[in-house]
């Protein structure tokens, strides 16, 4: 593959690999006939928020992981992961749709409505928002006779898709 065709990107080191994505499919369908279709990478803006909550002692601070799925722009935590770059086929790699600034005004909205229902409380959160970057995580498709499922790289949790989708 020329160098043209590929470009070196910044991964979530996933756990499960090909392989293993249609094992776990095969095992939960009892198809045996299940095939791994193919990969997905797919990006997201990474930040780092710093928090710092109003308690009854003073302000506590603390820090979290927000991603913001950088196709359709929607936001969560996330627990820690490992990062390793990798240069990987330009087919199989998404396209961002939104910028990093839309982006970052999720991130804050998103890790400040997590506050919210993690405190149970309606209350003025400090929250800063610093981009790590532009990251990418690894979905495998898998096409079984009747169903077609992404596997999350990091995490094995199956997303079912619709017969003619990816």
């Amino acid at each position: 593959m020329a160098m043209a065709e590929q470009d070196q990107v910044v991964v979530v080191r996933g756990e499960i690999n090909a392989t293993d994505a249609l094992c776990v499919v095969a095992s939960l369908t009892s198809d045996v006939d299940a095939v791994c279709e193919s990969e997905m990478i797919y990006p997201y803006y990474c930040f780092d928020a710093d928090c710092r909550v109003p308690t009854l002692a003073g302000r506590k601070q603390f820090s979290m992981i927000c991603l913001v799925d950088a196709v359709n722009g929607l936001g969560a935590t996330a627990d820690s992961f490992e990062l390793k770059r990798e240069t990987v086929p330009l087919a199989v790699l998404l396209s961002a749709d939104i910028d990093d600034q839309a982006a970052a005004k999720t991130a804050h909205r998103t890790v400040t409505h997590r506050l919210g229902r993690k405190l149970r409380t309606i209350s003025y959160f400090d929250v800063d928002v610093a981009p790590r970057g532009l990251i990418y995580k690894r979905f495998w498709i898998v096409k079984t006779s009747d169903a077609r499922v992404m596997v999350d790289s990091m995490t094995g949790s199956l997303h079912p898709l619709k017969l003619r989708a990816a």
